[in-house]
């Protein structure tokens, strides 16, 4: 009887044992698993800025290196005309083309460059070896946030302070446009009207960058540059009786820098190429 007690207990006790061991290898294999599917941490190349000031300044180094190390890159450009503003004329027709002759000016095609090639003369500052000479005096505003679509980049935007062409513009874009280009679409309105000069105010012009945590390499750029024209125009000829109107507009052009190829291409993409 004792015998048979004692059989009872033992086999209790071995399933016990084995459920027990059943259910660590259970927990074992989820805790394994969910090691398995966590992303390993972002190791990134520096810490991040702290400041404003830290902030410019990691975008200065990030941005003036793409002209050093010469990836590959493709550039596009638009121009748009907005907020025409003619008073009451109603010759209004001619004097939107006033307007339109800043966007004629500037058409130009798409770019690209290929890895190792000269970016000088095709990224902004052109004809320099870099691409900002940005500081604290010269914008409204920097903020570095973390992107929420890829946790390895940083996106970097920054505000300009409004001036002329002589002020924080003229370190990060360039003003390409040639005035004696746009006046000369004139030509065919001599009889009606003249157009002698005109001011160019630049006003909310922005960057954004998207840069790397674990590299510091320039993802993308984007430029947004709103040139604010006003001129007076003469009416002449038949139409000499309106004398002079105001005429003032925004031409707002917009630069994307994108495909960057940080690494020399490999033999199997130079042979596709």
């Amino acid at each position: 009887m004792r015998s048979s007690l004692l059989i009872k207990i033992s086999a209790l006790l071995m399933v016990g044992a084995t459920l027990f061991v059943m259910a660590s290898c259970s927990l074992t294999g989820e805790q394994a698993e969910e090691e398995s599917t966590t992303e390993p941490p972002i190791v990134t190349m520096e810490a991040r800025p702290a400041d404003d000031t830290a902030a410019l300044d990691f975008f200065n180094r990030a941005v003036n290196r793409i002209k050093a190390e010469k990836p590959g890159v493709s550039v596009g450009r638009s121009a748009r005309v907005q907020n025409v503003d003619t008073g009451d004329c109603p010759e209004a027709e001619a004097l939107i083309q006033f307007a339109k002759s800043f966007s004629d000016a500037l058409n130009g095609e798409d770019a690209s460059a290929e890895y190792g090639a000269d970016l000088n003369d095709l990224l902004p500052l052109k004809g320099t070896s870099d691409v900002s000479r940005l500081t604290m005096g010269d914008i409204k505003g920097v903020a570095l946030e973390d992107s929420e679509d890829d946790p390895h980049i940083y996106i970097v935007k920054i505000e300009l302070q409004d001036g002329d062409a002589s002020g924080a513009v003229a370190k990060a874009f360039d003003l390409d446009i040639d005035k004696s280009e746009v006046l000369k679409n004139f030509t065919d309105y001599k009889k009606l009207l003249e157009v002698s000069d005109y001011d160019v105010t630049y006003n909310e012009c922005t960057i954004e960058a998207r840069i790397n945590k674990e590299d510091n390499r320039v993802q993308s750029l984007d430029y947004t540059l709103n040139s604010d024209v006003t001129t007076d125009v003469n009416f002449t000829g038949t139409l000499a009786s309106l004398g002079e109107t105001p005429v003032s507009f925004r031409l707002q052009q917009s630069l994307h820098v994108g495909d960057f190829q940080w690494e020399p291409p490999t033999e199997a993409e130079t042979q596709e190429g």
